[in-house]
């Protein structure tokens, strides 16, 4: 790559970047006038945390990342839960901040990984696993409150939003039967190697099916655990956010809420979906009933730890891996780090 081309590319991810924060800038701006409130009445709402609050709210999330960190450690055998929480957070802080900061997130943990003693193949093994959770659990939450809707709230409560979780049935039933028979795992493969050329994802796609088998055969017990803990921990954060801010709502409301949360996470269409996820969660929550102003003070408040928070700790956990590197140049520092 020469000089011009280097530049070209630079100016392209700088272009997209303030393009970016201005579009997430926007939104954030935009929310409280999207759910019928002002940004007075909100910050009112916000007021009414207090320092222990937020304690206490800190503390709920951090367990749910430790709680989080039985999962990474699981896919990845010799892990363990304090680097996994170590790539967690240090992945989502640049996911945080970039557009499309996933693969840049993701590089940065094949990077970590690699200086830890893994090998490429166990990395492989670990992303695959650890996607198919995270999007599996996103999509088993958003199908139990699609499931729930008719019984806990009026048909009318979402009109036509409801529209939005249709496909979730059949995502579930897809990734189900892909595990269950490698030959529909090779036929998808094929068939999107025709749309997609030079995937090889007619090969790629069994052999993520039985690695994904394999670890999930051997590990699936503090997966199982540690997903169903995270999530939990995160309903209660949710609740906790309101609970503070002295905004009442039912936990089969906020359950709701949180799938909804979920599903606009599958969608970044900014870095860490911020302003999409507060304006359409806002938008749901505010359908079921919920007060404007409380509404959106009290999402304000849980993205603040789930996506906010995320970004100076992570850049913390970085600068001093970073620095570790460095100074021990691959000894016995850095492989303990």
């Amino acid at each position: 790559m020469n000089e011009r081309e280097r530049r070209a590319g630079w100016q392209r991810r700088l272009l997209t970047s303030v393009l970016s924060a201005l579009v997430t800038g926007a939104l954030v701006v935009f929310l409280p006038r999207a759910v019928g409130s002002t940004w007075r009445e909100v910050g009112n709402v916000l007021e009414r945390v207090s320092v222990g609050s937020l304690v206490l709210l800190a503390v709920v999330w951090i367990a749910g990342l430790w709680a989080h960190s039985f999962v990474l450690a699981a896919s990845l055998p010799g892990l363990t839960k304090r680097r996994g929480l170590t790539l967690s957070l240090t992945g989502s802080a640049v996911a945080n901040v970039l557009p499309l900061g996933g693969a840049v997130g993701t590089a940065l943990n094949f990077t970590m990984v690699r200086r830890w003693g893994f090998t490429r193949r166990a990395f492989g093994g670990f992303l695959a696993v650890t996607t198919l959770l995270n999007v599996a659990s996103k999509l088993g939450v958003i199908a139990v409150a699609l499931g729930l809707t008719p019984i806990l709230h009026s048909a009318a409560a979402f009109g036509k939003g409801s529209l939005l979780f249709l496909p979730v049935p059949a995502a579930v039933l897809l990734g189900v039967w892909i595990l269950a028979d490698e030959r529909v795992a090779e036929t998808i493969g094929r068939r999107l190697d025709q749309v997609l050329r030079r995937s090889r994802l007619q090969e790629r796609l069994p052999r993520f099916r039985r690695t994904a088998l394999h670890l999930m055969r051997t590990g699936w017990r503090p997966m199982t655990g540690g997903m169903v803990a995270y999530l939990a921990l995160q309903l209660t954060l949710l609740w906790l956010c309101f609970q503070v801010l002295h905004v009442p709502l039912g936990l089969a409301v906020l359950f709701t809420a949180l799938a909804v949360e979920r599903l606009l996470t599958l969608v970044p269409i900014t870095p860490g979906s911020a302003g999409v996820v507060e304006i359409g969660t806002s938008a749901a929550l505010v359908a079921l009933g919920g007060d404007p102003a409380g509404v959106a003070a009290g999402l304000l408040l849980f993205r603040g730890f789930t996506f906010l928070m995320e970004i100076p700790v992570g850049g913390v956990l970085l600068a001093i891996w970073t620095s570790l590197q460095r100074r021990s140049a691959g000894g016995p520092e850095a492989v303990a780090a």
